[in-house]
């Protein structure tokens, strides 16, 4: 089973030199870390989480790569499990791609497909083996070439996109993940998010400064319930409370808005990027 690039050419660079060139960029950019990292080859010694955005690089791509290069810095892992919101409204409540391989212009990195008969196994029929919610869903896609560039192809890819992002599932996977985390060899998982749509730079700053202060409180109930009362339309909820009940400490390395980097601050984009540790 191949997923082949979905916005290869849109959200990020279709040719393989291009988009190299343009990850250094983002690595380099002044809202970034400033220097881009790899290839790391040092095994990872422990579990890590990492909260990601996955907007067009040119606009998200600077706070992305300062997430990535905070990872980075935590070696190499056997596997990357990414949790991504259902944009396309297709598929399942929960939908985990199977088995076979991702391809990006960069590569193609395998499916750890024993690990998803497992999950499929501890979380029963909450989790659907269904390829169809991922196959043009763009959030999980846009995080590959970034993990590529530092690490290579040869880690495992567990895809899971969340349509189901009610507080119960986010609670239930997280326990079930963490469970096997501890069972597994060093696991990474990302939950990609961007945070609040289409305001004023000036609001979305203020809406994503609540919802960041809920975050670093590993508070999920607070997380729900500002999204709701101050209408924060982050995109990715469940996932990032999924890391939030999967990990004990989180560390905020960079938020900005697409205001920030196009110049256009009347209707902008909140992205965020945070490492999460100690499971």
């Amino acid at each position: 089973m191949i997923r082949k690039a979905a916005v290869a050419g849109r959200f990020y660079s279709g040719s393989k030199e291009q988009l190299e060139e343009e990850i250094r960029k983002c690595f380099a950019h002044e809202i970034g870390p400033g220097l881009m990292p790899g290839p790391v080859l040092e095994s990872a010694a422990s579990p890590f989480g990492l909260i990601s955005p996955h907007a067009g690089y040119i606009f998200s791509g600077p706070v992305a790569a300062t997430g990535f290069a905070a990872l980075a810095e935590k070696g190499k892992p056997e596997r990357v499990i990414i949790l991504g919101p259902n944009h396309t409204g297709y598929g399942r409540g929960v939908s985990v791609w199977p088995q076979g391989v991702w391809r990006t212009p960069l590569g193609s990195v395998s499916v750890d497909g024993k690990f998803v008969e497992e999950l499929k196994e501890r979380f029963g029929d909450s989790l659907s083996k269904d390829t169809t919610a991922h196959i043009f869903e763009h959030s999980i896609e846009v995080q590959l070439p970034f993990l590529q560039m530092i690490y290579g192809d040869d880690f495992l890819l567990v895809p899971i996109i969340m349509a189901d992002q009610s507080l119960s599932t986010v609670r239930g996977l997280a326990e079930t993940l963490k469970t096997m985390l501890v069972e597994s060899d060093p696991t990474f998982l990302i939950a990609s998010s961007d945070l609040n749509h289409y305001d004023s730079h000036d609001v979305t700053s203020r809406k994503d400064r609540q919802l960041i202060s809920a975050i670093e409180e590993r508070n999920d109930e607070l997380v729900y319930t500002l999204a709701q009362s101050e209408r924060v339309s982050a995109c990715g909820i469940g996932p990032i409370c999924v890391l939030l009940n999967s990990f004990s400490e989180i560390r905020s390395l960079r938020h900005a808005t697409s205001g920030d980097i196009s110049g256009d601050r009347a209707h902008t984009v909140g992205y965020y990027s945070a490492l999460l540790s100690s499971y």
